[in-house]
């Protein structure tokens, strides 16, 4: 494929002129055969990030069959694998091209693991759009054209040829990603006819290559067995007869001694409310689409919300219906993040005691000798459990070492020995028999029904300096509106940078509603939103497509929101 006459003329034409030259190909278009090729938007400095192109080509020029992209989750598993094909090749690319600075640089939108909506690489009325980034070539402050054009001619196109033409993939990888997504669906679909709050299958491999690594661990992993008392086959459309360990809906406990992988077995079902790719070894893992991961979050803000069902009588506080603060205790913002997720629809909360707070999960007998129910506010987790299952269809699923009182109301309990799972429910009911606790339940008085909250964002100023509006991320720590932070490090459903950077544009969109009606909820406002953007392209709240946006959850998005100060 040869770059068009056109083009090279123009690159040549600015030879040694100033860098910012190179603005005159912003918004020009070029055909290269089958694909053409816009600058959407060109670096003023080639120390500036990289400007943005944008490839479209007809899927069926490419060589694609309308059974490839036929319905919405198979256009998801096509936009994933490719974008991935791609990412990997751009790898390849780099050191090629010669200029200061970030000149050559060549990337696409990383993706991870999970299978999620990317605005890197869309499909559209039979169009596949893929966005690139490209440092054009420059030395100093000037145009260095020689190697812009190598880079127009003999760089790129091969990445698209190669990457995004039927004849040149790996059709079989295709298909495959293609069933892999379909089987997850299919399995998370099963979760909801057998009211299992997840399912792992035999074979999965579950950890993962380090504590900072969502890879799988290559060489010494353990493959999961479900145990026969806890098993069942699952019939997939692609998998055919598939055996695993299905985790009912109502209280299980997941106990066991340290490193014997307890945590381990959280954090897979955790990661599992999204699909993997094919080789993730968490394939056919499925979880509630809904769950929520559940941990004590010192120093977080707190809105107004009523956590009086377990936090009353705080001393100094007349009330905790309406209760708000600054900067929680880890207790306390364990309980508004239990009362936050039911707001937002979880059916399943997931919790490890490691990450929790010790004074919130439980009170035993001894310190309830010693400290009188009355001059204690926290009701603990362990007196409501129940209660959140029976009366407001929520079911937990905890990680538990340190506490035997919790067996009363496990519906479950699991025990891991050497990353394997033992089915210990009958023995765990048997010691409670034999040894029946002494510790009184310390609930008085329901849990208060959830309401669907208002948060007025009309003093949120998404503007900074000249900018009327700045919307950045820092990695998934930190999400910057304007000149206000919100810290969402502990937010742990959320995976790319993209599915931040697309929640803060969804808040802003929740702020121009509520200018015509201040008083829709936020929770059917953000609905609103993200119906739309799912129905629609990622970058619909944005004013263009930067090509790095990522689809967050319903509840990642409540979760950012409840966390803006």
């Amino acid at each position: 494929m040869h770059a068009p006459q056109e083009l090279i003329n123009q690159i040549t034409s600015l030879d040694g002129k100033g860098y910012k030259s190179y603005k005159t190909l912003q918004g020009k278009s070029y055909g290269f055969g089958l694909f053409d090729l816009t600058f959407e938007h060109v670096q003023g400095d080639p120390f500036a990030a990289p400007s943005r192109l944008s490839i479209k080509i007809e899927l069926q020029s490419a060589g694609f069959a309308k059974t490839h992209y036929e319905n919405p989750l198979r256009k998801l598993a096509l936009e994933d694998h490719l974008l991935r094909v791609v990412s990997r090749h751009t790898l390849q690319c780099r050191g090629k091209i010669k200029g200061s600075g970030r000149s050559g640089e060549i990337a696409v939108q990383a993706p991870g693991q999970k299978i999620i909506r990317r605005s890197g690489l869309q499909i559209k009325n039979d169009i596949l759009t893929l966005t690139l980034f490209a440092g054009l070539p420059g030395d100093g402050r000037k145009v260095l054209a020689k190697e812009c054009v190598k880079l127009f001619s003999e760089i790129l196109p091969p990445v698209w040829e190669e990457c995004l033409l039927a004849k040149s993939l790996n059709m079989n990888k295709v298909q495959q990603a293609l069933e892999t997504l379909e089987d997850y669906s299919a399995l998370t679909h099963l979760l909801n006819q057998n009211q299992w709050a997840g399912f792992v299958s035999d074979g999965s491999l579950l950890p993962r290559a380090s504590g900072i690594s969502d890879m799988p661990l290559k060489n010494g992993g353990v493959l999961f067995s479900a145990p026969e008392e806890l098993s069942a086959e699952v019939q997939l459309r692609h998998g055919g007869k598939v055996r695993g360990m299905p985790i009912p809906m109502g209280i299980t406990l997941i106990v066991g001694g340290g490193f014997h992988g307890k945590s381990t077995l959280l954090k897979a079902i955790q990661d599992a409310v999204y699909p993997h790719v094919s080789g993730d070894g968490r394939e056919r893992i499925a979880t509630q689409p809904t769950a929520v991961k559940i941990r004590a979050e010192d120093g977080r803000s707190v809105q107004p919300i009523n956590v009086s069902g377990f936090m009353d009588n705080l001393p100094l506080i007349p009330s905790t219906e309406n209760f708000s603060t600054v900067s929680a205790s880890g207790s306390t913002s364990q309980a508004v993040n239990i009362v936050e997720a039911i707001e937002s629809g979880s059916s399943l909360l997931l919790m490890d005691e490691d990450t929790c707070a010790t004074n919130f999960m439980i009170r035993d007998a001894r310190m309830q000798s010693l400290i009188a129910s009355d001059q204690e506010p926290i009701t603990p987790l362990v007196d409501r459990i129940e209660e959140l299952h029976k009366d407001f269809g929520v079911s937990t699923l905890l990680v538990m070492g340190g506490s035997g009182d919790y067996f009363d109301s496990a519906d479950q309990v699991i025990a891991m020995d050497s990353f394997q799972p033992k089915l210990v429910t009958a023995k765990a009911k048997q010691i409670v028999q034999e040894t029946p606790g002494s510790r009184k339940t310390e609930t008085s008085k329901p849990l208060p029904k959830i309401k669907m909250r208002v948060r007025n964002l009309s003093a949120l100023d998404f503007s900074r300096g000249k900018k009327t509006c700045v919307i950045q991320t820092q990695g998934l720590i930190t999400l910057i509106l304007g000149r206000t932070d919100i810290d969402v490090h502990y937010v742990e459903h959320l995976v790319e940078s993209g599915q931040l950077e697309l929640c803060g544009w969804i808040l802003k969109q929740l702020k121009d509603m509520q200018e015509t009606d201040p008083t829709v909820s936020n929770c059917n406002a953000i609905k609103h939103i993200l119906h739309a953007i799912e129905k629609g392209e990622l970058e619909s709240v944005a004013p263009f497509n930067n090509g790095l946006l990522a689809l967050p959850r319903f509840q990642d998005v409540m979760a950012v929101l409840h966390r803006l100060r």
